[in-house]
């Protein structure tokens, strides 16, 4: 097709494609990052709410099916520590790996003293301290 006249009399019109100056890409991958990074962020929300829900059960009434429940929602947080972990190593952010790894032998080392303290039926306020420094040991890893 040939436009008649002006200064550009010589020059063929062009059909769709391009216009807008942008490019097919522009932004397809930040809402997908976006949306998963939220996603994610409220699982692990929900998850610390059951922590703390379970928790409280616990420390009115200590059963075992309570503590197995609390063991299995704590060990899904550190699963999902990890998994943070091992794609910040892979993107070499080696700078506070160690310091993670302890914090994460701290958790389980504090479930098992409150394995322990539920097996004896003993101090509830040393089991409530641990229930807490888990907690801790949990949101300093996750956020």
């Amino acid at each position: 097709m040939k436009v008649k006249g002006g200064s550009g009399s010589g020059k063929r019109v062009e059909y769709g494609g391009g216009g807008g100056g942008r490019s097919h890409s522009a932004g397809a991958v930040a809402p997908a990052a976006t949306f998963g990074r939220a996603m994610e962020e409220t699982e692990v929300r929900l998850l610390l709410e059951r922590l703390d829900a379970v928790a409280s059960r616990l420390t009115i009434f200590p059963a075992e099916r309570l503590l197995v429940e609390y063991r299995a929602v704590l060990m899904q947080l550190l699963r999902r520590a990890m998994e943070g972990f091992s794609l910040r190593r892979d993107l070499r952010w080696r700078k506070t790996t160690r310091m993670s790894f302890l914090t994460i032998e701290r958790a389980e080392d504090a479930l098992q003293e409150l394995e322990e303290v539920f097996k004896r039926e003993g101090d509830r306020s040393r089991a409530i301290a641990l229930m807490e420094e888990i907690k801790g040991c949990l949101i300093s890893l996750l956020f």
